[in-house]
């Protein structure tokens, strides 16, 4: 049975979902951590995490181009022009 072809692009895409999952849980647990300190241990003022959402945001954004051009990678380049040459 012949082996089928190594996929970049599916290969790639599967690398970065697991890199969202992982983000998930790493911001799943920076959130109970914080509240966890400022709740229960009241140990920070409220507000003391407040920057833990800015970093997410940036995050995620830098995955989200990183998706997307992966996604315009894998349908191809941009159409040849055959009609002015």
């Amino acid at each position: 049975m012949p082996r089928p072809p190594f996929d970049v692009i599916r290969a790639c895409f599967l690398l970065l979902a697991l890199v969202v999952v992982l983000i998930m849980i790493e911001t799943l647990l920076g959130v109970l951590g914080c509240v966890w300190v400022i709740a229960i241990v009241r140990a920070e003022p409220i507000g003391a995490c407040s920057s833990v959402g800015s970093q997410i945001r940036d995050i995620m954004s830098e995955l989200i181009t990183a998706i997307l051009a992966l996604i315009a990678s894998s349908r191809g380049g941009p159409p040849s022009n055959s009609e002015g040459s």
